[in-house]
């Protein structure tokens, strides 16, 4: 330790400060990152000094000093075993170290693919705009085989939400924004995977006797608009049954099978390059024993007979049309939505009451967290779900239509509830103020640790600490009150509405 020998410090003293686990860390990371900063003019140790400083100050004014510093350390090992050259510059090490410091989730990615580093300081007027769609596509065309095409779709998405999930994760997005974002990059996703499963059923069976007329619909988060890191895509497929199979010798079902087997597989095999998304098709009608893709009459037959179950209702009734042919897809969107209204309107107040506090029962019964004092933001009693059904219930009991140019996320749903005279006050403020939290405790969940829902058991947790810190409490016993209070009046709105015990 040169700084350490300089000032004649004793032995002793020189060895505790060169074992102390944060000073080998530092020095351990500036001095494999030296080489992506070597200008070849100043001596190499002056660098590694500079950076030792740079890294301190960063860690200790990000998140999590700790996470930032071992998060960085395996960003530049992964440099260090590569022939890749990196520049890095005073500007981009900090953010590396502040997002590092920030979310596991993006330090990981990182670490895997250290050239993302270079992403995390282009310009915000850059990335506002960009056409994810057309980027997607620009690098799946340069290809020539279904891997590639794979790896290429990969390589691409994982520049793109870096680049932006990385202001998002040092709090530069708000939540709304980067839900915008991330359902826009999802809807992106599909189409490019899409693209690349018709291409390769072409190389496959020869050119196709017609193009395959199919729309991708979601459900869920990608339905609502409220897609989030981690988020699975719930998808539905229709095809049209009147233009011909696009390939000859096969049935529609055979055919959009096959189409839909290698869209799947598109975003969500893992490869060297990782994965997309995982894509749950289970949603479909009649579930894992329906086809994988369903003609268009077949599709609107079904939620016109008493197969369509009411948890299905309380599903589609969020059904949007996301990708494949949408001319074709925004038409049954329409029709299904407004079957499920138009059924919801004549069945018996009271069975659709029942079935929904039924299904909500059984999902917090059988999903929710079990550890003790365990806290499940999402199953559990006062929990997302909890709102996500009030919500769909009301909007079938009252026949309350989604208006497209209000948004479907639910907080427009909330306030269409509210002005519609179905949410009184103190409900719709119980709901509202309640989701925001559990909102946003979701979405700190899944940038700091990469997972969400399930917040630490142990009050003292460090996770809960940088939770507490991320969506402003003064404390981590702040932020457990906070949540306590609004999840127990969630589940008193939510017994209210449906008629359950308070």
């Amino acid at each position: 330790n040169y700084q350490a020998a300089a000032a004649g410090l004793p032995a002793q003293a020189e060895r505790e400060m060169v074992f102390d686990a944060e000073s080998a860390t530092l020095h351990t990371t500036a001095a494999m990152l030296v080489p992506h900063f070597h200008d070849g003019q100043e001596p190499r140790a002056a660098h590694t000094d500079h950076l030792i400083e740079l890294l301190r100050d960063a860690a200790h004014h990000s998140l999590n000093a700790r996470r930032a510093l071992t998060l960085t350390a395996r960003v530049a090992a992964s440099l260090d075993k590569t022939d890749l050259r990196v520049m890095l510059t005073e500007a981009n090490l900090r953010a590396l170290v502040r997002l590092c410091g920030a979310s596991e989730l993006f330090g990981e990615m990182l670490a895997s693919n250290p050239t993302l580093i270079e992403t995390l300081t282009i310009e915000h007027e850059r990335i506002a705009d960009r056409d994810y769609r057309a980027l997607l596509r620009a690098a799946i065309d340069r290809e020539k085989n279904y891997g590639a095409e794979l790896a290429a779709l990969r390589r691409t998405w994982m520049r793109l939400l870096v680049e932006r999930g990385a202001r998002d994760a040092v709090g530069e997005l708000s939540l709304s924004e980067s839900n915008e974002f991330q359902t826009a990059l999802a809807t992106a996703s599909i189409n490019a995977a899409l693209l690349i499963a018709r291409r390769e059923l072409a190389r496959r069976f020869g050119q196709l006797a017609a193009g395959p007329r199919l729309a991708v619909f979601g459900l869920g988060r990608l339905g609502s608009g409220g897609m989030d890191y981690g988020s699975d895509l719930d998808l539905v497929l229709v095809y049209d049954p009147l233009v011909p199979t696009p390939i000859a010798g096969l049935t529609h079902e055979e055919a959009y099978a096959r189409l839909a087997e290698l869209m799947t597989t598109a975003l969500s095999s893992m490869t060297r390059e990782g994965h997309l998304y995982r894509v749950d098709l289970r949603l479909r009608p009649d579930g894992k024993n329906g086809p994988l893709a369903r003609g268009a009459q077949s599709f609107l037959d079904y939620f016109r007979s008493d197969s369509a179950q009411i948890w299905e209702w309380l599903a589609y009734v969020k059904l949007r049309a996301t990708g494949g042919d949408l001319e074709l897809g925004r038409m049954i969107e329409r029709e299904v939505r407004r079957l499920i209204h138009e059924r919801a309107r004549h069945i018996d107040k009271e069975e659709l009451r029942n079935e929904t506090r039924r299904v909500r029962e059984r999902l917090e019964r059988e999903r929710a967290a079990r550890p003790a004092r365990a806290t499940d933001i999402k199953f559990g009693a006062g929990g997302m779900l909890d709102v996500y059904f009030a919500a769909r219930y009301l909007q079938l009991r009252d026949d309350v239509r989604d208006d497209e140019d209000a948004g479907r996320s639910t907080f427009a749903t909330l306030t269409r509830l509210h002005a519609a005279g179905s949410l009184n006050d103190e409900d719709q403020r119980a709901l509202s103020d309640g989701y925001a939290c559990l909102r946003a405790l979701d979405h700190s969940l899944r940038l700091i640790a990469g997972r969400s829902s399930h917040l630490p058991a142990a009050p003292d947790h460090p996770l809960l600490r940088d939770l507490a810190r991320r969506n402003n409490y003064d404390s981590a016993d702040a932020l457990t009150h906070a949540l306590s209070t609004h999840m127990k009046e969630i589940r008193a709105a939510y017994d209210r509405i449906t008629g359950g015990d308070c």
